[in-house]
Order: structure tokens, then C-alpha cells, then sequence
């Protein structure tokens, strides 16, 4: 890949571009959940990094109109969605957790930090357990919330049907989202919700019907009923509620999952989001990079 485009620009005889992907507004999140010493100086040197850039990547709507407050970054601003490779996700793999007979197991990946709603997934997962015990709950992944989730999963009542697997390589995924029946995204609600969610993608990659939390960029990936499942966010009846209908109902668990799996396909693998960026590293042959709004309509 980098010796076409090196040499594409070689022969337009222009400098290489310098392209910068944004996932967060890393300054406000320093701020809010780790303390920011000098805003100042990180100002600046986000200046600096914006005004070199030939092009800044923003993974959201939302980070793209973060960057935009910055005058360095007015007009460079694309937005390329994260994506994900459904190679990694075959149809034929084994659970490496799996279910018992007739149980129905719903699941997250993730870390666990206060921002990705776990305590919202518990109430409402403890709600549809308390109407069908044949229920079972998979949380993959490590984090600063794991005492106090653990702590909440034993005084429910429910440490025999919870599972931690703690911190998981990379690799253990795919296994891991084929002994789940449902997987969740159970955001609260935020006053920012700026992630281009890597979870969602790779539930659906492997096919699992997903009940997300209306925020962000997920209203725009998951059509309700077509491809998925969106509630309100923080709204622990409708997540439970939503579950139980996916229980209930096997051939809409089938069909969410076979359309969410075709929408990744069409629109969100990494061979796509590299397609996009050449695009606008390597300029047309008027001299311009292809705007977000040209690539949108494709």
C-alpha cells in the first residue's frame, strides 16, 4: 500500500501528505477522568500536530465537531469510521464458554470503566433472570469496575450465573462472541458520546444479534428491527425487555445477526476504512482529496 501511494505522489510530483486519526477529544478525557496538569501546553501542541496535517481522521461525527474547534483543523476534518475484519469471525467456531443445555447467554466485551453502563446491564439482566432462570450472563474483559460488578453480581444473588473472564488476548475473542446468543452495548447516558464502538462491529462481524444504547454513532449502524436493537440509554426495562424479546424469539436472533454481519461486510471491514484514507492521502488527478461528503454518497 505505501509503495503505491508513495509512488502516485511521486509522479503527481507532491509532497506526501501527513494524515492524523483522532479517536477521542484525548484533552477533555485527560481532564475529566485522569487530571490534566498544563492545559496550556497540550493546547498547543494540539494546534501544532492539527496544523501539520494534511488531513485529520475522526472516527465520529462528534469527534469531527470536537477537532473543528480548533481554527488549525477548520476544513481537514474527514470522518472514517472504525470497521473490523470478519475473517476473524467463520461461522464454524467453537463456544469456548459453552452454554448448557437450553440456556440463553447474554453477553459483553469490553474494559470495565463506569462509561460503558456494566451496572445498567446487570439491573436488567437481573430482571430477565428473575423471569426466566435459564439465563445467563458473559462479561469479557478487565478493568478498573470488576470489584465493585462482582461485589453487585453476589449480593443479587446471581455468582452462579455471572461469568468474569477477566483481561482475554485478542485472539480469544471470536471464541468467545460464539458462546454468547446476544451481545450488548449498554452505554448510559452521556453528555459526549464520542466512540466509534470497536465492540459493536466485531459482535456483529461474528453474526450475534446486538441491543445497543441509542447514542452516537450507533443510531446511524444499527437500524432498530433490520440489524439490531436500540433502547434508550440508562433505561434498564427497555434493555431487559429487549433481551427477553431475543430469548423468546430465535429466528429474530437468526435474522438481526445474519443482517448485522451483512452490514459490516458491506460498509465497516478495515478494507474499506484503507480505501477511504487512500483516497484522501493520494489526490485525484484534479489535485484534490475526495471530500467525506464524496465518499459518503458511495
Amino acid at each position: 500500500m505505501n509503495a503505491i501511494r508513495f509512488g502516485a505522489l511521486r509522479e503527481w510530483n507532491t509532497p506526501a501528505p501527513g494524515l492524523c486519526e483522532v479517536n477521542a477529544p484525548l484533552m477533555e478525557e485527560q481532564a475529566e477522568h485522569r487530571g490534566l496538569v498544563d492545559r496550556a501546553n497540550a493546547q498547543r501542541v494540539a494546534e501544532r500536530v492539527f496544523s501539520a496535517a494534511t488531513a485529520l481522521l475522526a472516527v465520529s461525527d462528534e469527534v469531527a465537531e470536537y477537532l473543528e474547534c480548533f481554527p488549525a483543523a477548520r476544513g481537514k476534518v474527514q470522518v472514517v469510521p472504525n470497521g473490523v475484519n470478519p475473517d476473524r469471525f467463520p461461522a464454524d467456531l467453537t463456544p469456548s464458554v459453552p452454554s448448557p443445555a437450553g440456556a440463553f447467554t447474554v453477553g459483553f466485551v469490553g474494559t470495565l470503566k463506569p462509561w460503558h453502563g456494566l451496572p445498567i446491564l446487570l439491573e436488567a439482566f437481573a430482571q430477565l433472570h428473575g423471569r426466566d432462570p435459564r439465563t445467563r450472563l458473559l462479561i469479557v474483559g478487565a478493568g478498573p469496575e470488576r470489584e465493585k460488578l462482582a461485589a453487585e453480581v453476589f449480593s443479587r444473588g446471581l455468582a452462579r450465573v455471572v461469568h468474569f473472564t477477566g483481561a482475554v488476548a485478542p485472539a480469544e475473542v471470536p471464541n468467545l462472541l460464539a458462546s454468547m446468543d446476544v451481545a450488548v452495548a449498554p452505554y448510559p447516558e452521556l453528555l459526549n458520546f464520542y466512540f466509534s464502538p470497536l465492540k459493536v462491529y466485531e459482535y456483529m462481524a461474528a453474526g450475534l444479534p446486538v441491543v445497543a444504547s441509542r447514542v452516537g454513532q450507533l443510531q446511524k449502524l444499527i437500524e432498530p428491527g433490520v440489524n439490531g436493537l436500540l433502547v434508550p440509554p440508562g433505561d434498564t426495562a427497555a434493555l431487559a425487555a429487549a433481551l427477553g424479546r431475543l430469548q423468546s424469539d430465535p429466528q429474530l436472533r437468526l435474522r438481526l445477526g445474519q443482517a448485522a454481519r451483512a452490514t459490516v461486510i458491506r460498509q465497516h471491514t478495515w478494507d474499506a476504512v484503507a480505501e477511504q484514507i487512500l483516497r484522501l492521502a493520494v489526490p485525484s488527478p484534479g489535485g484534490r482529496a475526495e471530500s467525506g461528503e464524496r465518499r459518503a454518497e458511495r
